[in-house]
């Protein structure tokens, strides 16, 4: 499978999310990768859940990977159980995912058990 990336960081969107219908009809056996980083909140969940339902319309074969920025735009999608869509939040700026475990320390040299 082919996959394309769009990116929605420019300043004209309605542009970019015409530009996805485009590839949506015309690329049928694609993976979609959305990179919605730079976008706040309402622009972040209101693109992913057009063009989700967009593509399940047009292909219900085709997946789209959404790139957000934060946990908080996560948290607004994820509960919408859209089922094309991959949801991923980039890496913090030390470049150190968060997790939800409990730390776990690592111990090394003549201590190590």
């Amino acid at each position: 499978m082919r996959k394309i990336k769009i990116n929605f960081n420019s300043k004209n969107l309605k542009e970019e999310m015409e530009s996805a219908r485009k590839h949506f009809s015309t690329s049928l056996c694609a993976d979609f990768e959305l990179d919605l980083t730079k976008l706040n909140l309402i622009d972040a969940s209101k693109i992913t859940l057009l063009l989700s339902t967009e593509l399940m319309r047009q292909n219900a074969r085709a997946r789209l990977n959404c790139l957000l920025k934060d946990k908080e735009t996560l948290n607004i999608i994820k509960p919408r159980k859209l089922k094309n869509t991959f949801l991923s939040v980039t890496l913090n700026e030390n470049k150190v995912r968060e997790f939800e475990y409990s730390k776990i320390q690592i111990k090394t040299g003549s201590k190590a058990r």
